[in-house]
């Protein structure tokens, strides 16, 4: 694989986090028979998606459920104040102290 598609994808798609689900996507799509929309010879599905999205054959609409806060909506719903946890604890309570230092040993 080219290793600058990443950046020419990054150039489309900013946030990578994004464009890693919108890859995964259209890998997913393009495995299970949809038509490609670049030349497919000698690439893989996943290297054809990221090759897809750097040229910017998709509309804006197509990418949009992979970019954070473009429609409206927040991708998780807020956490539940009154939740319990498995053990038993609350999801307000204080978090867990840090460990300490291990020493490393040559």
């Amino acid at each position: 694989m080219d290793p600058h598609v990443v950046f020419d994808c990054q150039k489309v798609m900013p946030n990578r986090f994004a464009l890693t689900l919108a890859a995964a996507a259209r890998s997913r799509a393009l495995a299970r028979g949809a038509e490609p929309r670049l030349d497919a010879a000698n690439r893989s599905v996943s290297e054809l998606a990221l090759h897809e999205i750097a040229a910017g054959v998709f509309r804006e609409r197509e990418l949009a459920p992979f970019l954070p806060g473009t429609d409206g909506r927040r991708s998780l719903p807020p956490p539940d104040p009154g939740s319990k946890l498995r053990d038993g604890g609350s999801a307000r309570a204080a978090a867990a102290p840090a460990s300490r230092a291990l020493e490393t040993f040559h």
